[in-house]
């Protein structure tokens, strides 16, 4: 410490490009760079070494410029920081999935977007739309060239949901304007279309004018209906996706269609497609701006305010044993006495939907409970739920971590065949024509697109209490005496039904020997 700073000055020379003074005066601290006599060079070295280093290399570790692009760089890939950075393309084709699960991400009818406009053998190419843009002239009064001025006018805007590509047909529409504007007129007008025609709600009797049976859309509806399933699945695929805004655009541009909710039209085509939707929000969408109509579908099918928060860093997540962090196989918790049930429709557990499980203990007894909503393995399940996990995969600081953890959570409750044949038991498999080791190999493989996604507070919290009543002594004595002398539910019936024909006689005849003993 200086004992009298007033009277002190302190010189300290750098072997850089300048001299850096500190002076102290007046109770006031002035700093002076002045240049060096030795730019660029350093002075003898001060441990006697002798002979210069050159510096210059410092101007190139020294430029703000150079420091912010880093910062932006380190911004781009710490998701935590998305709010900070310009926000990343929606739409994209991930490249790790495109060796091994081809068939989960091909589309089958109808390409929208970029990404699959050179695939051939599609029932619905660019021809193939123009009369569905036609139709909205006709019909829903819509006025293209406005629309198309629209279009260009934010097409900046639309062109950062896509993310670069390396398939050459795909960078050319999304680097030519014209093209890209054509691509964005054509596919928004042939889902706004598929959406009038097939959505089961959102309608109404505002689009009965579009609705009313005409030659061209007797034409286009019965065309359209054979390939409908197909083209509902292609609509859910990740890079088979143009930006939402321009449909609503669209809806927008077409003075004669009057819609409640661009949304609720466009949901209203997947009604059939399981999962379901989460309880509250049927038959309503939000103020929210989906990216697309993944987007909003996913949206619609997991729980609100739900499998959101991210709070175990991975360094912590990687120190545990693996199996600490993998909830038990079924078998396991039915041997610690937990019951599976599955959830009913109006119960509060249903308040997810079909993508969410709850777990309940309590000390007083030895039992607990899981429920489990009936999963339905269907032929599409398995393209739609890695679409569903590709899309949390990229956007889960945003979006969450439903679809994951639930898969995630059915793959550790299910790891071998006998596992499966349990929960098919309890019910909680529904409508599976897959065989038990099938049902295995179907979780296993849907787990592997979710691998680097770290897992929400809900999860935590439920192997947590998973873990707890394990634990618990009188749970897993209470389970193994069921299991032993009780392990088909049939030889709980047979039990009573031998307890009342040994009882109830026995009962019988002391009240017959009671009642004579009176008279």
């Amino acid at each position: 410490m200086l004992s009298n700073p007033a009277s002190v000055s302190m010189v300290f020379t750098m072997s850089t490009r300048h001299d850096l003074s500190i002076n102290s005066e007046n109770d006031g601290h002035l700093i002076d760079i002045a240049p060096s006599p030795t730019i660029g060079r350093n002075a003898v070295n001060q441990s006697g070494g002798g002979g210069e280093v050159h510096t210059e290399w410092l101007r190139e570790l020294t430029p703000a410029s150079r420091s912010t692009a880093v910062l932006n760089e380190l911004i781009g890939r710490t998701p935590m920081l998305w709010y900070l950075g310009g926000r990343a393309a929606t739409i994209l084709r991930p490249r790790s999935r495109r060796a091994d699960v081809k068939a989960l991400h091909t589309v089958r009818a109808v390409a929208i977007g970029p990404y699959h406009r050179g695939d051939g053998g599609l029932a619905f190419d660019d021809e193939a739309k123009l009369p569905f843009l036609r139709y909205l002239q006709d019909r829903c009064g819509l006025d293209v060239e406005q629309y198309v001025a629209a279009l260009g006018a934010t097409r900046g805007g639309f062109r950062d949901e896509f993310a670069d590509d390396a398939d050459p047909v795909a960078a050319d529409w999304l680097r030519d304007e014209e093209k890209f504007v054509k691509m964005l007129l054509l596919d928004s007008s042939f889902v706004l279309v598929f959406s009038i025609m097939f959505s089961k709600t959102g309608g109404g009797e505002e689009r009965a004018a579009a609705a009313s049976v005409t030659r061209e859309h007797f034409i286009l509806y019965t065309a359209v209906s054979q390939y409908a399933d197909e083209i509902i699945l292609d609509l859910l695929v990740l890079e088979n996706q143009i930006p939402f805004a321009v449909v609503k655009l669209l809806a927008a541009s077409c003075r004669g269609l009057r819609l409640r909710s661009v949304e609720e039209l466009v949901l209203g085509c997947f009604d059939g497609v399981c999962p379901r939707r989460a309880r509250g929000k049927v038959r309503q969408t939000t103020d929210a701006k989906f990216h697309h109509i993944l987007h909003l579908f996913h949206w619609s099918r997991v729980p609100e305010n739900k499998y959101r928060v991210l709070s175990t860093p991975l360094k912590l997540l990687e120190a545990k044993e693996e199996s600490e962090w993998l909830i038990p196989c079924a078998r396991e918790l039915q041997r610690a006495a937990v019951w599976f049930r599955k959830a009913k429709l109006d119960a509060r557990e249903r308040h997810g939907g079909d993508l969410d499980m709850q777990f309940w203990s309590t000390a007083a007894s030895p039992v607990a409970v899981m429920t489990i909503p009936s999963f339905h393995i269907l032929a599409y399940t398995t393209a739609l739920l890695h679409n569903m996990v590709a899309f949390e995969k990229h956007f889960h600081w945003a979006n969450g971590v439903c679809v994951t953890t639930h898969v995630v959570r059915m793959e550790g409750l299910i790891r071998c065949p006998q596992d499966a044949a349990l929960l098919r038991r309890r019910w909680a498999l529904g409508s599976v024509k897959y065989t038990d080791e099938e049902v295995v190999d179907f979780f296993r493989g849907i787990v592997a697109e979710a691998s680097g996604v770290r897992m929400p507070q809900e999860y935590g919290e439920m192997l947590g209490a998973v873990a707890r009543h394990r634990r618990r002594r009188s749970s897993r004595w209470y389970g193994d005496f069921i299991l032993h002398f009780f392990p088909s539910p049939w030889v709980s019936v047979s039990f009573a039904v031998v307890a009342a024909l040994i009882i109830v006689p026995a009962m019988l005849q002391t009240v017959y020997t009671i009642l004579g003993y009176h008279k």
